[in-house]
């Protein structure tokens, strides 16, 4: 269950923080008073996107928190299995929004919006003002029906899943071989040109680097002779201003005074070490001058051997590496075009096997839809009827089609009819906004049944409803909190009536700021706010009473 919702310079809020209960927690309000903002910030826990925009003026960035308990292992395994750790049974989610970025943890790990997404969806239900609409679409309602899968099917479904994927990429591979001979030929032409083309310049890994080394030492060759002989004649000892010649002469100097005093013999052992040292380098640098002498040709061949190179680098890759993985590939791909026809047969061999496979699978999660829709359609029908459908029949509507699909070969449709002697017809064709609304609810009372999800949250449900139809939606409500803690925001006394937790939203505002605050009420407090639903503002002695009536026969109702 969601224990506590914790939101910071989000909009209208300044800063709010409610503990929520068991049961059925109840929301209302003035309109603008806020009510939305909060629903849409325990809606950003399912990985909405929040605009900027909605950060409040002056403030650096808005903070979401959510603090859920929850006592189910299944639902701790798998939320575990994305690397989060639950410490007993609690999932403490965060979102912080800023001008550039969002931010999102749960139990202090930084988690992507799609793994925010995965953990709570496992933890909660968000029923939203147009949830209701999905309804409209025939292609939901397949997804919705798989929410009753059975174990057996929910394999089932994935199986279907992996089978399609792999059936789409060996039809890719068929068709892309099924190409005229032409094409083909020319095709073959162009590859074994590339391949002949590679495997004639016989790289060498790293070649490359050490041919622009050379290159540019060629390139260069007459400044760095003309630089390393200046530097060696100041090293030798063929001038008089020659380093050479100035060290041999601070020797003799020094040697003529080091038996005197032990400080001067060190002196000249060092000078002796220098004059080592010098003597060493002097050589090398000689040697070095003497083999920079590169002939025309040796330049020629390398300067035309890196433009090669640099060539197929360009064509194929950005290094020797990369080229010969290129004629790899091409030459894979050149031996499957060569044998075409007998790479078809394979693949279509492939194709066979996976069709098989998957029209088994395809089936078995056809039998576990079948299975689960009498029930389904019993139980919605109920449902239905203690919604104030007098005369309602619902029914799950299964036809096979002859495809491939991720989600099996079935066609599902939500088939109704509302009054007695007409034929059933799509839930999209006949039902108003009101009556979706209640199908929906329907649907949500039959999948709390079986459902590991413990938390629901309805933000007013009880758009375009009054009268009976409110009394029957508070008695739904109120029975799908007896085994799931329900959060809703509602406009309707007869829903607020059947309240455990009962929290007043309203609006303040001073010459500066406006600001949304959130109460929750004693029982006399919760009174005046149904009391002031019945009548508006101008409460009466008689809309007190209604609402203490209302208040008595909602207690009674309850099964808890």
């Amino acid at each position: 269950m969601l224990q506590n919702l914790h939101v910071k310079n989000l909009a209208l809020i300044d800063e709010v923080e409610i503990t929520f209960h068991e049961h059925l927690n109840i929301l209302t309000g003035e309109t603008g008073a806020g009510k939305s903002i909060l629903i849409g910030s325990i809606e950003s826990a399912l990985g909405k996107k929040i605009s900027k925009d909605m950060i409040r003026p002056g403030a650096k960035e808005a903070v979401i928190e959510l603090l859920f308990w929850i006592d189910d292992p299944r639902t701790i395994r798998e939320i575990e299995s994305f690397d989060i750790e639950v410490e007993d049974g609690q999932v403490f989610i965060k979102r912080i929004i800023q001008e550039r970025r969002s931010i999102n943890k749960i139990n202090d790990s930084t988690v992507t919006l799609k793994t925010l997404r995965e953990v709570s969806r496992r933890l909660f239900d968000l029923h939203g003002q147009q949830e209701h609409q999905v309804l409209l679409k025939e292609k939901n309602h397949l997804v919705m029906m798989d929410h009753f899968l059975t174990k057996e099917g929910e394999k089932a479904l994935k199986e279907c899943h992996r089978l399609s994927g792999e059936y789409s990429k060996v039809s890719g591979k068929i068709q892309e071989l099924s190409m005229d001979d032409q094409q083909r030929l020319r095709e073959i032409d162009f590859l074994e040109h590339e391949i002949g083309e590679i495997e004639g310049a016989h790289l060498i890994s790293g070649e490359d680097t050490t041919l622009e080394q050379l290159y540019k030492k060629m390139l260069h060759s007459k400044d760095i002779a003309a630089s390393c002989y200046a530097a060696s004649l100041l090293t030798g000892y063929e001038q008089d201003t020659a380093i050479g010649n100035q060290l041999t002469e601070g020797i003799r100097k020094i040697q003529e005074v080091s038996h005197l005093d032990p400080v001067i013999q060190g002196f000249y052992e060092q000078f002796l070490q220098v004059e080592d040292l010098l003597t060493s380098l002097h050589q090398e640098l000689t040697d070095y001058v003497e083999e920079m002498e590169f002939d025309e040709q040796t330049f020629t061949e390398t300067e035309q051997r890196l433009n090669l190179i640099n060539g197929l680098k360009e064509k194929y890759g950005n290094s020797i590496e990369a080229v010969l993985e290129y004629a790899k590939t091409a030459s894979g791909r050149l031996e499957m075009l060569k044998d075409a026809a007998a790479e078809i047969e394979v693949l279509k061999k492939q194709q066979s096997q996976i069709r098989d496979s998957y029209e088994t699978a395809a089936k078995a999660l056809s039998d576990g839809r079948k299975k689960i829709a009498g029930k389904l359609e019993k139980d919605i029908t109920k449902a239905l009827k203690d919604l104030n459908f007098l005369s309602v029949n619902f029914q799950v509507e299964i036809t096979k089609e002859d495809r491939i699909s991720p989600d099996g070969m079935d066609r599902v449709r939500f088939m109704i009819s509302t009054n007695p002697g007409l034929p059933m017809r799509p839930v999209q064709d006949v039902a108003s906004g009101g009556e979706l609304s209640r199908i929906m609810l329907a649907m949500k009372s039959a999948a709390a049944e079986a459902d590991r999800v413990n938390t629901l949250i309805f933000d007013e449900i009880d758009t375009g409803i009054s009268g009976e139809t409110a009394n029957r939606v508070a008695q739904k409500m109120a029975f799908i909190s007896k085994d799931h803690q329900v959060i809703a925001i509602t406009h309707l006394p007869q829903i607020a009536s059947m309240a455990d937790s009962h929290y007043y939203i309203q609006k303040q505002t001073d010459q500066k700021k406006t600001s949304t605050m959130i109460k929750e009420l004693n029982e006399s407090e919760s009174l005046e706010e149904i009391s002031r639903m019945i009548s508006g503002d101008q409460k009466t002695e008689t809309s007190i009473e209604n609402a203490k009536e209302m208040k008595s026969l909602a207690n009674d109702a309850k099964l808890y």
